[in-house]
């Protein structure tokens, strides 16, 4: 049984009295395991509903639903029955490198298909039963997105610690058969997966265009939590150079093979290296921005649409509290702010204690560690500080799981504003 979190008001639903709390049993006769059952089955016209109310009462309900018209009813969760949890030992596993007093969905290890397909996240296939395979392909769901790392079964064992990771090649093959689209991601790992390995990996998914989308690589993070995890390091400037070099290579090869490039690097590399970043339009829509691909191209673009006046009503001292990468990524902001007469705006760097100092992301800063470095200001010194709600979840808490609300009061002696785009900053510098 499922239990109902919400109904709609005035929805389909709610018409016809079913209220939250209440469980359904079946719909048209059917269990319902995940999100995608319930859209399998409420696409019918003439839904049945088998349902035990909140006062342990059974019920059956037929609704009539229009094409195209909203059911109107929300569940807590998008899986019903246990969320398929991690069963590899990667050895550039970032929730391993977490200490224990983080958000409780950090230190979440899934690897459930369905989330995939329904939200997005990169999954690793190692925990399919063969019926869960069969589903996917009977029921379409496309695009997956898919942890790869490498083509190299061996490699793949070696570097997940699991041997059905070396099953990799015949899934892929099996879902573009089968016209399963799907993207992949590659973390790459100094004297991994990198070099020679790379050029493999690479070559291989490229053949399985069109039903491969997009492929990422991001460089692997190592936090100061590794104590009993596997010998592993950053990549070095220069790595990240000849990973660009061999990344820019197959993206020609890509362009000349189909037409296209599907091949995407992480902001980090070029940030790191201080390359040239690729241009708006050659991240084709931004398959993967969630895995930082192309947001400070994008952050760009839209800097582009921003209306930046000549001078500020009065002088305005301001401050954006970044990462080390996010310095670099607003410096063509920056530099354009700094033709505003009235306004003094500072990219102030917080490096990440917490994790340790080879952790460079914005998204991934602590409430301590902002804190930290906040109260290094005097109060009076700057009109606003910006931070980017990057470092929020849904729920307003940050990493360390301390609230916005909190955090807030803690320094309510600063004026402290989270925005959420460059457009939004302006808006308040200007508007105050």
């Amino acid at each position: 049984m499922v239990k109902i979190e919400n109904v709609i008001p005035n929805s389909t639903a709610a018409k016809a009295g079913l209220n939250s709390k209440d469980k359904i049993i079946t719909i048209n006769g059917q269990e319902i395991n995940d999100y995608i059952d319930y859209l399998y089955q409420i696409s019918e016209p003439i839904i049945s509903l088998k349902l035990k109310t909140k006062d342990n009462q059974i019920k059956k309900i037929e609704l009539e639903r229009k094409l195209g018209e909203e059911l109107g009813i929300e569940f807590k969760e998008i899986v019903f029955d246990g969320l398929k949890q991690c069963k590899n030992n990667c050895i550039f596993c970032f929730v391993k490198q977490q200490p224990q007093n983080m958000r409780s969905s950090l230190n979440q290890m899934d690897d459930d298909y369905r989330f995939s397909f329904l939200q997005g996240s990169f999954v690793t296939l190692t925990n399919l039963e063969a019926k869960e395979i069969q589903r996917i392909i009977d029921k379409n769901l496309s695009p997956i997105n898919i942890s790869v790392h490498t083509t190299n079964p061996e490699l793949r064992v070696e570097m997940m610690k699991n041997p059905k990771a070396a099953d990799i090649n015949r899934l892929l093959k099996l879902f573009q058969k089968n016209n399963i689209q799907f993207h992949t991601q590659i973390v790459l790992c100094p004297e991994y997966n990198d070099q020679e390995e790379l050029d493999k990996t690479l070559k291989d998914l490229l053949a399985f265009y069109p039903q491969i989308l997009s492929i990422g690589i991001v460089p692997v993070g190592i936090t100061k939590y590794r104590e009993g995890l596997s010998d592993l390091r950053t990549l070095t400037p220069a790595e990240m150079q000849d990973s660009l070099a061999q990344i820019e290579y197959w993206q020609q090869k890509s362009k000349k093979m189909y037409g296209e490039n599907i091949i995407y690097a992480a902001d980090e590399f070029y940030l790191n290296t201080d390359s040239e970043l690729p241009n708006y339009q050659e991240y084709n829509d931004f398959p993967q921005l969630e895995n930082g691909i192309g947001l400070t191209a994008l952050m760009n673009h839209e800097l582009e649409k921003v209306e930046l006046p000549e001078s500020l009503s009065k002088v305005k001292n301001t401050a954006v509290m970044t990462s080390v990468l996010g310095k670099k990524s607003l410096s063509e902001f920056a530099e354009k702010i700094k033709k505003i007469d009235k306004l003094k705006l500072e990219l102030k760097v917080v490096k990440n204690e917490f994790f340790g100092e080879t952790v460079t992301v914005t998204g991934l800063l602590t409430a301590q560690d902002l804190k930290k470095n906040i109260k290094k200001i005097n109060p009076i010194e700057y009109d606003q500080i910006f931070i980017s709600e990057i470092v929020l979840n849904d729920q307003n808490k940050f990493l360390d799981e301390q609230t916005k609300e909190e955090f807030t009061a803690e320094l309510s002696n600063y004026k402290i504003k989270f925005v959420s785009n460059l457009k939004e900053l302006m808006e308040v510098i200007k508007n105050g």
